[in-house]
């Protein structure tokens, strides 16, 4: 990172995370082994050429501010991917512009986790908001999303596949295991370096680039100052699959629409 101090969300728009050094060692001990699990089945993404490798679940959840409790979004039925959950961005991801997504959903086992509401609680208590947004209800989304390589010479890519920004004021994403796998490093950078990869931009517009690599790593953006990516992995030495397993949090206040 530059500088000789610690970027923060507030200051600077992105902030780095050990939730391992946050969280009280017996919740980890005895629910994060039962999380991992979540990502040994995760589907093919829906929208992604299979060549890519990406596996994802995504459930949304209401988050009443006073309660500091998740309240899950029912789910719909599809004929197709089972129980799934809407994802829309609006024209935040150019791959998939303006389009309703529908995403197999979380399972309810992992849904009542109490690391994972942790995890949501966490991020909610580093985000800030206006005197109007701060009593509203807040609408997060929760993605389970895996990057798993099994040929040599093949690359497991996320979506999309350059700087971008989101949509949702706030993002937050959590190693959950990384095994044999190479690459997978973030950037982050200026939003005027959006639509670009991190090697077509000045370097002096990029502000941070690092890697996850134990679990619960963790960091945290400030979607309207900043944007960000991850690099591709491969698979690394050994014959097991090159993995890459994250939940991914956004978090947004509901507003009445009239």
């Amino acid at each position: 990172m530059q500088g000789h101090q610690e970027p923060s969300l507030t200051a600077n728009g992105f902030e780095r995370f050990s939730l391992s050094r946050e969280f009280e060692p017996d919740l980890i001990d005895t629910w994060l082994g039962e999380l991992k699990e979540e990502f040994a089945d995760l589907p093919p993404d829906p929208y992604g050429d299979p060549l890519l490798h990406r596996y994802r679940r995504h459930s949304c959840a209401v988050l009443l501010p006073w309660e500091k409790k998740l309240h899950w979004v029912p789910k719909v039925s599809d004929a197709r991917l089972g129980e799934v959950t809407h994802y829309f961005q609006g024209g935040y991801n150019p791959e998939h512009k303006g389009m309703d997504r529908f995403f197999p959903a979380i399972s309810a086992r992992a849904e009542s986790n109490p690391l994972l509401e942790r995890i949501v609680l966490f991020d909610f208590a580093q985000t800030w908001w206006s005197e109007r947004e701060r009593n509203l209800p807040m609408h997060v989304g929760v993605h389970f999303i895996k990057l798993s390589v099994e040929d040599g010479d093949g690359t497991a890519v996320s979506s999309p596949n350059f700087l971008h920004q989101d949509g949702e004021p706030f993002h937050f994403a959590h190693l959950i295991y990384k095994r044999n796998a190479i690459g997978g490093t973030n950037y982050v950078a200026d939003v005027a370096c959006s639509g670009n990869g991190p090697g077509e931009v000045s370097p002096d517009l990029l502000k941070a680039s690092f890697d996850l690599e134990e679990a619960l790593e963790s960091y945290g953006i400030h979607d309207e100052r900043v944007s960000h990516h991850v690099d591709p992995i491969r698979r690394g030495n050994e014959s097991s699959p090159g993995e890459r397993a994250v939940v991914l949090v956004d978090i947004t206040p509901m507003v009445k629409a009239v």
